[in-house]
């Protein structure tokens, strides 16, 4: 089941809204958009952020926060090792501007979500805490449910990059996938556009699916993000979850599957 959010406010989260300028990074108002498009080709799984280790729905499509992370991966390992001498301030510029950038996404024409359940064994966590004098189990049972979506179609990917739209281009171009590891995507060289107005903005008329889309928040330090810290991220604050929503409608649905077209 899902977590219940310690933030009070979580009833009343902000939403995205299509059709108001765009901030760009320079200070100014945006006047160049890229969109890029990925072919699936395999399922893909991404764990939303307010469910259990356990039980865990999956989100319909990457969210801008799993966008940004694979933008960060495949930066570090392009460029991190050229930065050894002044790391920790080179990431601090290169981190701002990945996560100042506003995304949309279009899903792809068709999606069909699959919901599986799986009986497994896994390590007894508290076995190593608990109580020396009983007896405890290094392996446990348990049961897992999980969703897996194949999409069929392209999936599209837009964002207000301004001036960094050759360096984010090639980033883009680097990413073989998003969610789970396994959850690959084929980058479509041909289909990438820089354009001055966005190609596709959400139209709330014409979306009726509400998603839960994480991102960063304002204030998040790659510190707070990077697993490799002490720090750690806190939701609602270094961690932020938004209404989003996508132009999907749920035309047949059963136990097993829910299956959606795009508007």
């Amino acid at each position: 089941m899902p977590k219940r959010s310690n933030n009070p406010q979580n009833s009343q989260t902000p939403s995205r809204r299509g059709g108001a300028p765009v901030p760009a990074l320079n200070g100014g108002e945006s006047n160049q958009w890229l969109s890029v498009s990925y072919q699936p080709v395999s399922l893909f799984s991404l764990k939303r952020s307010d469910a259990t280790s356990m039980a865990a729905r999956s989100n319909l499509v990457p969210t801008p926060y799993a966008i940004k992370m694979a933008l960060l991966k495949v930066l570090l390992e392009s460029e991190g090792a050229l930065h050894s001498s002044d790391f920790d301030e080179w990431i601090e510029g290169e981190f701002a501007w990945i996560r100042d950038l506003q995304i949309w996404v279009r899903p792809p024409e068709r999606l069909v979500v699959n919901r599986n359940g799986y009986k497994l064994r896994y390590y007894d966590q508290t076995a190593d805490k608990a109580d020396k004098t009983r007896l405890t189990l290094p392996m446990q049972g348990g049961f897992v449910f999980r969703e897996w979506i194949y999409l069929e179609g392209n999936l599209e990917i837009h964002c207000a990059a301004n001036d960094r739209s050759p360096a984010l281009t090639q980033l883009f171009a680097q990413i073989n996938y998003f969610g789970k590891r396994g959850c690959f995507f084929q980058y479509l060289p041909d289909r990438t556009q820089i354009t001055a107005e966005p190609l596709y903005q959400p139209n709330l008329s014409l979306s009726f699916t509400v998603g839960l889309m994480d991102d960063f928040g304002k204030n998040t330090t790659f510190d707070k993000i990077n697993p490799f810290s002490t720090k750690k991220a806190a939701l609602d604050k270094e961690r932020t979850i938004l209404t989003d929503f996508l132009p999907l409608k749920l035309t047949a649905t059963s136990a097993r599957y829910d299956f959606y077209q795009r508007l």
